[in-house]
């Protein structure tokens, strides 16, 4: 199992993948409660590897990894929340006269955290993938 995760100094997005399967939980958290959801994940689905965007917040991800002795590789953030919100109007294309506004103009409903943890997946396994061996 591969754990993404998108840190900010409030909110998390979060990202689990299995090799095979694809993505089978998305999630927007507070600090306060992922360490908690971290164990559960951990206890229910076995975490290989935690992949942990490298701007904001970061160090305490990087922590808890090494905490729970998990394995965890640092991914870009360099322009992740705009491939993120690209990503949530591919699942959410816009409807009524919303379609007809240009999508650089168009601001998501709700958090798009999970979409950014969602882009650090999609990065690792494009680039480095092939080398941890999946």
């Amino acid at each position: 199992m591969i754990f993404a995760v998108d840190p900010g100094r409030e909110k998390i997005g979060t990202v689990l993948y299995k090799v095979g399967e694809g993505i089978l939980e998305r999630k927007v958290l507070s600090q306060v409660e992922f360490p908690r959801y971290l164990g559960w994940l951990d206890n229910r689905f076995g975490i290989d590897l935690i992949l942990i965007g490298d701007g904001t917040g970061s160090d305490y991800i990087k922590e808890l990894a090494i905490k729970k002795e998990k394995r965890y590789i640092l991914v870009s953030e360099v322009k992740s929340t705009e491939e993120a919100k690209q990503l949530y109007f591919a699942e959410n294309p816009p409807k009524g006269l919303k379609r007809l506004v240009p999508r650089g103009l168009l601001t998501p409903r709700g958090e798009i955290d999970d979409y950014a943890a969602e882009v650090l997946l999609l990065r690792f396994l494009k680039n480095y993938a092939e080398e941890e061996g999946i």
